[in-house]
């Protein structure tokens, strides 16, 4: 067989073996590709509606705290419904138009922040109907008993739990339009004595998801209760047909028990448009296998000639010599051109690795960075939340307490000068995330700290004391519910940095404990520069900014057991000591 046919058939094999295998292999992970973008695009916005919603409901749970909760002030909401637990009592017309009064502002800033509420209403037990109503000037009727009711009756039924009714015309209400309703029945937190029923009337689209829905032709959201009763649905805006050959269902309970968000999705529809990006990844296949025929008979015909010319010239040519040696180097001809590329590819690679390196770098103090901002910013939401309720409501000095603390933790969380800072810095911090949360719940906790002044100069870490506190005192006091101490303890322990917090709260199951060790044990990864991970804030962020900075053997250690509280041990190098001049 001759040369050049030899050459047909290696060039042919090399060029169209590749292609039959990239064109299988690029359709196959095409097609996945596909899959994962359309059920990872269906999953974003089965997700956001689910938050949507939860917000949602989240907002009308707060004003439900914001009626059973007491205040520091005189104007308390439960006090000023404590006077009509008694239905016997007799009641002027004085006395209600005073109560009205003074819960009238309350109401006013909670219907003004959400458009979406008509009036809000207390149904007492003793008969008496407190509230206020905004949209459409809707009232509760005079002399209107709910007593005999059903929706009082099953509101009564959920014990603290919100009872949401579909869209319905309510009678008991002045100029009364479809709306949704949410009733809870109120107690005294401390008494648990009953103090009547909250009703909040909102309108149809309090639930209206249509905003956060990029897919509203080929995939419907709905809200449905207990009963099968459809919220909010926007089947009026689908266009294509669902049947159970095309369309996948996710459903999820919100957090409302009796609520269900269902989402449904053509996924017909939305495969029809990448059909054609298939179709044009074949014929690009078989045009490039025309193509290399051709090129494999013009080369097969082209290299004869000199691989011929080049045998013979090898062949009268000592093959001792390496190819690294000057005269290869120094030679104009393919061989040394091939010699020079692969010099310049091995500088290339070098630099590329030095980069990528350097990169990686970047990307570890970024991503630190961040995960430092997204602690920041979860403590400041809540923080500005309570004093935002506290300026409303309560008008107390409290506030200047708290916004000069909040400034003083503001400022120590943006400081860039460096990641580490003294013991005695970040105590100074946590002391004031403690000033905070000691108004916040009304001295019902206290913060014991055992560090010698010794070890207030050595130098940590930023921002690792202040989560850790958060968490005991969220979940460990559960709100002051369970225990009322938190303690941190500061020692020197086998040449290493030791800080314990301690707290006597509720403590945590061995199935959470487990859980949660087994988060902790796994390899910090390094990610993309400047991306963010909502999930990221907590007990594994802090174990993993350690882990980062100094290595694998420090980081956090967790003991607990159910209802005898937890030990968080953080275990640090010494990196720095200074003695504090006298």
């Amino acid at each position: 067989m001759k040369l050049k046919t030899k050459f047909l058939i290696i060039f042919l094999l090399l060029s169209n073996i590749p292609i039959l295998v990239i064109t299988l292999f690029t359709y196959d992970r095409y097609t996945k590709l596909v899959d994962q973008q359309t059920t990872q695009v269906y999953t974003n916005v089965f997700d956001k509606a689910v938050e949507e919603a939860n917000s949602t409901i989240s907002n009308i749970n707060s004003i439900a705290e914001i009626f059973q909760f007491y205040s520091q002030t005189d104007d308390s909401i439960v006090d000023e419904l404590k006077k009509y637990i008694d239905p016997e009592y007799v009641f002027n017309y004085y006395d209600i138009f005073s109560s009205n009064n003074n819960i009238k502002f309350i109401c006013q800033n909670l219907i003004y922040s959400s458009e979406y509420i008509n009036g809000i209403f207390v149904l007492t037990p003793s008969g008496v109907n407190l509230g206020y109503g905004y949209g459409g000037n809707i009232d509760i009727k005079y002399g209107y008993l709910p007593f005999e009711d059903k929706w009082y009756q099953d509101t009564l039924s959920l014990e603290g739990k919100t009872l949401v009714t579909g869209i319905t015309t309510k009678e008991f209400i002045y100029n009364a339009k479809p709306s949704i309703s949410f009733s809870k029945a109120l107690y005294d937190v401390y008494s648990r004595e009953f103090l009547g029923i909250l009703l909040i009337d909102c309108s149809p689209d309090v639930f209206d998801l249509s905003n956060i829905n990029t897919l509203p032709e080929t995939t419907m959201l709905s809200i449905e209760n207990s009963d099968n009763y459809i919220l909010y649905s926007n089947i009026d805006d689908i266009k294509s047909n669902f049947t159970a050959n095309n369309t996948k269902v996710k459903k999820t309970t919100l957090d409302i028990d009796s609520l269900t968000l269902v989402a449904a999705t053509n996924y017909e529809q939305l495969y029809k448009e990448f059909g054609f990006t298939r179709t044009i990844i074949i014929i690009i296949a078989l045009v490039c296998a025309l193509v290399f025929f051709v090129i494999s008979i013009f080369l097969s015909y082209y290299l004869t000639k000199p691989i011929t010319y080049l045998s013979k010239k090898i062949a009268n040519h000592n093959m001792k010599a390496m190819l690294t040696s000057e005269k290869y180097i120094n030679r104009t001809d393919e061989i040394g051109i091939l010699y020079n590329e692969y010099n310049l590819m091995l500088k290339e690679l070098d630099q590329f690795i030095k980069k990528e390196y350097e990169n990686k770098l970047i990307t570890l103090d970024s991503q630190m960075k961040a995960l430092e901002a997204q602690i920041n910013s979860h403590f400041l939401y809540n923080t500005l939340e309570s004093i935002n309720s506290i300026a409303e409501i309560e008008e107390i000095e409290s506030i200047s307490t708290m916004s000069l603390a909040l400034g003083n933790m503001f400022r120590y969380s943006i400081k860039t000068k460096s990641e580490l800072v003294t013991i005695g810095e970040e105590l100074n911090h946590v002391k004031d995330y403690i000033s905070i949360q000691t108004i916040r719940f009304d001295n019902r906790f206290n913060l014991v700290v055992n560090i010698d002044d010794n070890l207030l100069e050595y130098k940590i870490l930023k921002l690792i004391l202040q989560p850790i506190v958060e968490n005991a005192l969220y979940h460990g006091l559960q709100y002051c519910n369970y225990g009322n101490t938190i303690e941190i303890n500061g020692y020197i322990k086998k040449s290493n940095i030791c800080l314990d917090i301690t707290d006597n709260g509720i403590g945590i199951s061995e199935e959470q404990l487990h859980n949660l060790q087994n988060k902790l044990a796994e390899k910090p990864h390094f990610a993309e520069l400047g991306q963010r991970n909502a999930q990221s804030i907590g007990l594994k962020n802090i174990h993993s900014r350690i882990e980062l900075y100094y290595g694998q053997e420090y980081g956090l250690t967790i003991h607990s057991k159910k209802k005898e509280g937890t030990v968080i041990n953080i275990k640090l190098p010494i990196l720095y000591y200074q003695k504090k001049e006298k």
